[in-house]
């Protein structure tokens, strides 16, 4: 009886030490895991500081470029300039590149919150001559209007949709209708619908990216809409034709409403002065030469511009632990040469 007693009780004290030896296995396994984890975390962090101190130094040696081509009278409204350069650089375990490019080479939504006391006598004036609908029989609201659903009919979407959207994105700005006769628009019916419901912002955008909130936007076609449409904090839109490249030639041909068709709009650029053109009237005169079309364009003094003022600098870092991007929105000072920072965005991939 005491044999099989003693082996019973061995038979338990092998059992606890099997759980004990179960349960410090478990134990030593989550402790591995956590500190694979927070070494993991504290790599991340690390990869992370350095890529934006070298997002730093990169900021202040491609601001240094800008800064210098803007104090030279000759390559202020050059298309050759220091900036346009990317920039390259590899610091021990991280590689970092920049590019700065131009943030006039688009039209701006929130210009269409700039008001014209003048727009209701034009109208008037051209109604009661009888003026044909062109150019200059126009307000400057129904220009900025058939510019807009221009820009979006030559990203892709029909006309119907193009212009639904326009009254959309004026009903989200806050844009007043001052049209006479213009129906009531109500669209808190369509942002309700939406999961989870909306309503419109009534300010400016702070980013392009918000017209996927509009109602009957389509998203398709954002890629290509986001290319010739931007949100900057400023109530008017200058497009810097000095800037321009082929794709961006939509742009110009919706300042001449169709007239004046996007590969013209490219044969112009191709033939554009090397440094630039120097004045608007030397642009004028250019493009009266290779397209008799001035008198049916928008008032380009107040759309177009020899020199830019907004900018964005993109970086991309690597390290072997993550790549971080980032897109700073710049605003320059042309006079003073002050240049401020008004958005930065930061994006981790692992």
């Amino acid at each position: 009886m005491k044999l099989r007693s003693d082996r019973r009780q061995r038979g338990v004290a092998l059992l606890v030490v099997l759980i004990l030896l179960v349960l410090m296995s478990v134990m030593a396994a989550k402790i591995s895991q956590q500190f694979s984890g927070n070494l993991q975390r504290i790599q991340y962090q690390l990869s992370q500081q350095q890529l934006r101190w070298a997002i730093l130094g990169a900021d202040k040696q491609v601001l240094n470029a800008l800064a210098k081509d803007i104090a030279d009278p000759q390559k202020a409204g050059s298309i050759q300039q220091l900036w346009k350069e990317p920039l390259e650089r590899i610091d021990g375990e991280v590689t970092l590149k920049s590019e700065l490019v131009d943030g006039q080479n688009c039209f701006n939504v929130n210009s269409l919150l700039a008001t014209d006391s003048a727009a209701p006598a034009a109208s008037a004036a051209g109604e009661a001559s009888g003026a044909p609908n062109d150019a200059g029989a126009l307000t400057p609201e129904a220009q900025q209007a058939k510019i807009v659903q221009s820009l979006l009919t030559s990203a892709g979407i029909n006309p119907a949709s193009a212009e639904t959207v326009y009254q959309q994105l004026e009903d989200y700005l806050g844009v007043e209708n001052s049209a006479p006769n213009a129906a009531p628009r109500d669209f808190a019916p369509a942002y309700a619908a939406r999961k989870p419901p909306r309503v419109p912002a009534r300010q400016m955008m702070f980013s392009i990216s918000e017209l996927k909130l509009l109602p009957d936007f389509p998203l398709t076609y954002y890629a290509k809409v986001k290319t010739l449409l931007c949100a900057l904090p400023a109530t008017k839109t200058a497009i810097n034709v000095n800037t321009l490249t082929r794709d961006e030639a939509p742009l110009l041909s919706a300042l001449f409403f169709g007239s004046l068709t996007a590969e013209d709009v490219m044969r112009l650029i191709d033939q554009r002065p090397e440094a630039g053109w120097e004045s608007l009237e030397a642009f004028k005169t250019q493009l009266e030469q290779q397209f008799p079309v001035k008198s049916q364009a928008a008032s380009l003094d107040k759309y177009l511009t020899l020199n830019s003022q907004f900018y964005t600098l993109y970086h991309t870092g690597n390290t072997e632990a993550l790549t971080l991007r980032s897109a700073d929105a710049l605003y320059v000072d042309t006079a003073s040469g002050n240049q401020l920072l008004w958005s930065r965005r930061y994006r981790l991939v692992d």
